[in-house]
């Protein structure tokens, strides 16, 4: 046992709680500041702003994109302080000048809210063949405009165009709880009955800075060496890479130096110290390398075995398929309380939130098949991480989507190899779809690529268009290359810049050449030039397809909301493809080119004669390319009449294209309510009736506070009673993944549109378990549908037995369930409650306040009680969660649910100058997006209301379905 915090290089006093770069092995030369002077803090010179171009360029002032120096090598000490909620910490930064510059920069770090108490700047004595270091002089300046620290270096040095130098601070850093950089959250010990600190970070995207001064920019790549001091009665201190070594460096503290990691950007590194128990699985599976070691508490221990299985099929998967073995030497993968994200791919040390990996093992816990399905999803996501996004790390934030887009898109490949019964690609034509062009329909929307100027863009851009958007787009690229091109591209790429950064187009340069390889793509077109067209607008195009004797004429204009009316003009190179009765092959490498001149696309001799109106003909095969398809109303009615023969995905593509193409006025509502009918008939095809929810979904929320919502109700519930006269609400033994999924989503849609049976039976089940609250014998998979059934008529007896429920049961998926189903409730007083319970981390924590929000703001007699509680306490909700996760975005977008007169602009508009006047600028942003779905439904309800009643009305008359 020693006295001193060391690193094998010298000692630091043991009363002297604050690292100093001693700790790192750095003599401490004199420099123009003595150790007990801080570098001063003020203004940079006038005549040294070296600001003013990056003032232009990019005009968030919390933004640093300045070039001059390029990280080699971080070594970390820091020392986090629950108590004070501050970390001391220590940071030798090995920085070496860009050779490529001409002129002589300065040393420019980002930092945020981080005092820093001291500098030093040397040279490197390795690199200068110095025996001892030499100081050199400097002047260090605090921009707090760009909440930057800018080392200005003596002239003399600039001839030196290969200079190193080693940058030493000591700082002091604030731990947060708004989940950002590092932040504090705690949990109970169910065994000790004690409440337990906990210590995590989540530096993802730009929150390294508010840690430690840094290169925060995902070009910035380096090493780092961390070293973690941490009270020795706390069980452990995870990082990056294993522990190299721990010592005790005084009296009840232990200092953990880990080995050091690979070249990668700040925002990978992560660090956690807390008291959290490990799966010990990799004790006991000498085949799987890295070493995998889940860590959680106590009581969640028994939940981590499906989590694990997975891991041990995707690590191979990932490596057959990229051609690379996972190159650490360990893999931890860590549950956190209260956590921002889902998971976080921090590279070695996978950091989750609860219902993202953990999958209760007993039955009365047990997670839905659903939930399962996400919790693979979220696994296999953050796995392929490891490659796409730390091996190989995107230059710059307008290339976020290539990250995500990979791993959201390679997450489905390896869930489809692992787990076939889980059709997972089939749902992704539903899924994803929906999500990205949903909010790619709008004129707001923003290109997946786009030039990224500030910390708000970067925010931004964590939306279902970077992610959803990005995994349709790279699915429609290895549609077009085809598999073996797709994959020899992307081990290309890999092995090519392994550790370092690359873009979009170092990955058409790799895509293209192995689709001439394989003469998939053709030898005049290249894929830069057809996916800048996907990349660099927004939106996406609508497929006309008209007939013309035999042949086919295919034009395009931009699918936007409200109406087709407010397309503009552009063009995309589209990829077609297309069956006939007589051509049906499945091939979904592309036959035809719609390109981007405006031109049309004529395809002849497609039908055997003129007279072809029988003839059947759909385009977009599997839905591979990104793009709605409308059809004249020959080929509609040709294609109603084949439905129960067409594709599964085809069918299900269908009617999701008529319901949107409804919604911006390319057709009536007739079409798609005519397909409908036929679906419902269709009773067990799960695809077809998921694609039939997301397109009734806009319908079910601007019909529910409407009059004619009695006659559109009833219609619904006449088409989904034999569906659920068939499955009920009780699972039999030995239904299929699918099957469960189905047979939930029936109940979901039987109870929503009050159908008795439904309804009856979901009240007595959660009566049932009122009388015996230790025995749930409601199934998995109809826990939400029941829950929120039994609480929209229930009393305060029903509410608050759900909420005691949820703060007993240790299931995260099961407090999630609870979380949405609470906001189902019809008592306008109990919505009140429960969005004030919002802001009190411990009646719900920080990471489910969105949740809770979002559930009252859905629930259509709670909307109007969310915003008045939303735009009344928006000061107090921004500084309590905070601006890393989108959580305003949510709550605002959310409240738009059921907006559609006049009147909820004015209110808008209110509730914008407000938070203009407050600063409150993301918000402002979020108003502006929700201000064009308002007008959206504003237009929707003025053009298209009246005459989808009177269609509604008309079918009920003429089946003479009841109204109650």
């Amino acid at each position: 046992m020693t006295t001193g915090c060391t690193n094998g290089h010298g000692p630091v006093a043991a009363d002297n709680h604050l690292a100093t770069a001693s700790m790192l092995g750095m003599p401490l030369p004199k420099s123009k500041y003595n150790n007990d002077e801080v570098a001063p803090v003020g203004d940079i010179p006038p005549d040294n702003d070296i600001f003013g171009e990056a003032k232009d360029k990019f005009p968030d002032r919390q933004l640093q994109l300045y070039d001059g120096w390029l990280p080699l090598h971080y070594n970390l000490i820091i020392e986090p302080n629950n108590q004070t909620s501050t970390s001391n910490g220590s940071v030798a930064i090995r920085v070496q000048r860009d050779g490529r510059l001409k002129s002589f920069e300065p040393i420019v770090l980002d930092i945020n809210n981080v005092t820093v108490t001291n500098v030093r700047v040397t040279r490197d004595t390795y690199a200068a063949n110095l025996m001892q270091a030499e100081d050199v002089e400097f002047e260090g300046s605090y921009n707090g405009d760009y909440s930057a620290y800018v080392i200005t270096l003596a002239k003399s040095l600039a001839d030196d165009r290969d200079l190193r130098l080693i940058v030493s601070m000591d700082f002091v850093s604030q731990i947060t709880d708004t989940l950002q950089g590092v932040y504090k959250t705690s949990y109970l010990d169910v065994n000790t009955g004690r409440k337990e600190w906990m210590i995590s970070t989540q530096f993802s995207p730009i929150d390294a800075r508010r840690a430690f001064p840094c290169f925060d920019r995902p070009d910035m790549k380096a090493n780092f060496t961390i070293s973690i001091v941490r009270p020795t009665r706390t069980a452990m201190a995870l990082s990056n890479m294993p522990v190299d070594n721990s010592t005790i460096c005084r009296p009840g503290f232990t200092r953990d130096d880990f080995m050091t990691t690979p070249k990668m950007p700040t925002y990978l590194l992560a660090f956690i110290v807390s008291n959290l128990v490990k799966s010990h699985y990799s004790d006991h599976d000498a085949n799987l390398v890295p070493r995998v070691e889940i860590w959680t508490r106590p009581e969640s221990r028994d939940m981590t075995p499906y989590a694990y299985s997975l891991v041990r099929k995707f690590l191979p998967f990932y490596e057959g398929y990229f051609g690379i073995k996972n190159r650490l030497q360990k893999i931890d993968m860590v549950t956190v309380p209260d956590f921002g994200f889902g998971a976080m791919e921090n590279w070695g040390l996978i950091t989750f939130r609860d219902s993202s990996l953990l999958v209760p093992a007993d039955l009365e816990k047990a997670s839905s098949s659903e939930h399962m399905e996400y919790v693979a999803q979220i696994v296999a996501h953050e796995l392929a991480h490891q490659w796409f996004g730390n091996l190989v790390t995107p230059k710059w934030w307008d290339d976020l989507w290539l990250k995500e887009g990979f791993a959201c898109y390679m997450s489905y490949i390896a869930l489809n190899s692992v787990h076939p019964e889980f059709e997972i690609m089939d749902t992704f034509t539903v899924f994803e779809f929906k999500e990205s062009m949903q909010h790619d329909s709008d004129n707001s929307s923003h290109p997946i690529s786009f030039n990224v100027k500030s910390t708000n863009d970067i925010r931004r851009i964590f939306d279902p268009i970077t992610y959803s958007k990005g995994t349709i787009l790279l699915r429609m690229l290895n549609s077009i290359v085809g598999n073996e091109a797709f994959r020899d591209a992307t081990q290309d790429l890999l092995n090519t810049f392994a550790y370092g950064n690359a873009d979009r187009d170092d990955l058409w340069e790799f895509m293209t050449k192995h689709g001439h390889l394989k003469k998939t793509l053709p030898e005049h077109m290249d894929i830069k030039t057809i996916m800048d067209t996907w990349i660099s607008k927004p939106g996406y195009p609508v497929i006309n397809v008209e007939r013309h004797n035999a042949d086919l004429i295919i034009t395009q204009e931009r699918y936007i909301l409200p109406s087709r009316d407010m397309a503009d003009d552009s063009k995309w190179i589209v990829p077609i493809t297309f069956e006939t009765n007589e051509v049906r092959t499945g091939h979904t490498i592309p036959t035809h080119w719609l390109m981007d001149n405006g031109h049309e696309l004529v395809i002849k001799d497609v039908f055997t004669s003129d007279n072809n109106t029988n003839d059947i003909v759909y385009l977009n095969l599997n839905r591979q390319g990104y793009y709605r398809v409308n059809y004249d109303l020959v080929s509609w009615l040709a294609l109603k009449k084949e439905f129960a023969n067409l594709p599964r995905v085809t069918r299900a593509q269908l009617l999701d294209d008529a319901f949107h193409l409804a919604q911006a006025e390319y057709l009536t509502y007739d079409i798609p309510l005519t397909f409908l009918m036929e679906i419902f008939t269709s009773i067990d095809d799960e695809l077809l009736w998921s694609s039939a929810q997301q397109g009734l979904n806009y319908l079910i929320h601007m019909m529910s506070r409407e009059p004619g919502y009695e006659t559109f109700r009833a219609f619904m519930k006449f088409m989904v009673r034999p569906a659920f006269d068939q499955y009920g609400l009780q699972e039999p033994d030995n239904e299929s993944h699918i099957q469960l999924q189905h047979r939930a989503l029936v109940a979901k849609l039987a109870c929503k549109f009050k159908y008795d049976r439904c309804y009856n039976i979901a009240h007595t089940k959660y009566r049932e378990w009122m009388q015996n609250p230790n025995f749930n014998r409601i199934t998995p998979n109809m826990k939400s549908i029941i829950y929120c059934t039994a609480m929209e008529e229930g009393s305060f007896q029903e509410w608050h037995f759900a909420y005691k429920q949820y703060n007993r049961t240790t299931s995260a998926s099961e407090k999630e369930q609870i979380l949405s189903s609470l906001g189902c409730t019809t008592k306008p007083w109990l919505l009140s409650k429960y969005l004030n319970m919002t802001l009190n981390s411990t009646l719900i924590m920080k990471q489910d306040g969105a949740r809770a929000f979002r559930a009252v703001a859905e629930n259509p007699i709670g909307f109007e009680i969310a915003f008045d509680f939303l735009q009344t306490n928006i000061k107090e909700i921004a500084e309590y969660f905070g601006d890393g996760f989108s959580t305003l975005t949510s709550m605002v977008k959310s409240i738009t649910t059921y907006m559609s007169k006049e009147y909820h602009k004015e209110q808008l508009e209110r509730f914008r100058e407000k938070a203009k006047g407050l600063g409150l600028q993301a918000v402002v942003t979020a108003i502006d997006l929700a201000m064009e779905q308002v007008n959206n439904n504003i237009y929707w309800r003025n053009r298209s209301y009246y005459s989808l009643k009177s269609f509604i009305d008309i079918i009920v008359e003429d089946f003479e379905i009841p109204i109650f």
